[in-house]
């Protein structure tokens, strides 16, 4: 084979490895170094699926669940992805908000709206996007 075709292939495979390379991973430092996950996931299967949208530290990535219970928390648990203390949530994909060790909580809102009610009474409607934003009281 030609030299140039063979530059030509290699460029050709890097060209179609640009797309992967922009759904790369999280960068995994900090607080993402813990997390279970660092990339988008589809997990489950159920009749519902909604879109959990994890933030921290000025990183994002997406959960598409599938689920058939019946509140957010409930399918969060499903899958393992949060802790909990009565209701309140202290991880999520094992990345930690801690009040009392610094301020840190979790923002919970639907569509950019800050949630009146928690995940565990929030009712699951097929299609919904939830996100969930590690943030600082004292910044």
């Amino acid at each position: 084979m030609k030299f140039a075709t063979r530059i030509g292939i290699f460029l050709l495979a890097a060209l179609l490895c640009l797309p992967l390379v922009a759904c790369a991973d999280v960068e995994v430092t900090g607080v993402w170094e813990n997390a279970a996950y660092t990339s988008d996931q589809t997990l489950g299967e159920g009749t519902k699926t909604v879109t959990v949208v994890v933030t921290a530290e000025e990183q994002s990535l997406t959960l598409t669940l599938r689920t058939d219970k019946e509140t957010l928390g409930d399918a969060l648990r499903e899958h393992g992805l949060i802790e909990d203390d009565n209701g309140l949530i202290n991880a999520i994909i094992g990345i930690e908000a801690d009040w009392n060790n610094g301020g840190w909580w979790w923002k919970f809102t639907q569509d950019g709206v800050m949630m009146m009610e928690g995940a565990d009474t929030t009712v699951l409607a097929d299609g919904a996007r939830y996100e969930f934003t590690r943030t600082n009281s004292f910044d």
